[in-house]
């Protein structure tokens, strides 16, 4: 039985990956650098497996994805100290694109951010940004351009804001271009995310997400919710 496998996966977005796809009774692979230190975070599932894994460490992807037959992927990790970004949000998502080429992933999907593109460079929150982490948001877009590079399928999702919101409360936006940063709940960045793991009309697509004050969200959301945005151009 194949298995979706989510890197970063005690982290806030993380975590909601990995309970939105033992929900729908999904198989996941929990993948941590020390499972020790995380066995009590996780659901107890029958579906769940927790694998000791380091997206900065190509060769123990590559083992994990073999070992779970992982055929699907959600990179939500993120680095601890304040110079990870590099290692993590750029070179750890290449590594990532090279494992999962490797294990014959059919689906990579990447949490990034909104506003991470070099056009809103002077924009007042990707510059806070860029100093939370150094270097955070010119890591991410490096990291997202490596892995259209790779000749994996994708979906890279670029929330705004991310709240700890219930899922579905506000209707979803899923925008392309780059030009704005709402706010968004995590738990809906991990409904999009899963979806995008199948979703046709979500192969090599880029999009910002965000969500409309004062609306509520539409039953049929998520599976229209990918439908009318462009894929990227070929690198």
């Amino acid at each position: 039985m194949t298995s979706t496998a989510v890197l970063g996966a005690a982290g806030p977005t993380g975590l909601e990956c990995v309970k939105r796809l033992l929900d729908l009774g999904h198989p996941v692979v929990a993948v941590v650098r020390n499972p020790d230190k995380y066995k009590d975070t996780f659901p107890d599932d029958q579906n769940l497996q927790i694998r000791k894994g380091d997206v900065t460490d190509t060769a123990s992807l590559q083992d994990v994805f073999a070992q779970t037959n992982a055929k699907r992927v959600i990179f939500a990790a993120s680095g601890k100290g304040y110079f990870s970004a590099k290692d993590v949000d750029e070179w750890g998502v290449s590594n990532t694109a090279e494992a999962a080429k490797g294990a014959g992933v059919e689906r990579l999907v990447l949490v990034s951010s909104a506003l991470v593109t070099p056009k809103n460079r002077f924009h007042p929150i990707r510059l806070i940004l860029n100093n939370i982490r150094w270097g955070l948001m010119d890591a991410k877009f490096r990291g997202e351009e490596l892995l259209r590079a790779s000749s994996v399928p994708y979906t890279i999702v670029r929330p705004g804001g991310l709240t700890n919101d219930p899922p579905g409360q506000k209707a979803l936006v899923a925008s392309q271009g780059d030009t704005s940063a709402g706010q968004v709940a995590r738990s809906d960045v991990a409904r999009v995310c899963v979806a995008a793991l199948t979703d046709t009309h979500a192969k090599n697509v880029t999009l910002e997400l965000s969500s409309k004050k004062g609306s509520v969200a539409p039953a049929d959301e998520l599976q229209n919710i990918f439908k009318g945005l462009q894929p990227d151009a070929a690198p």
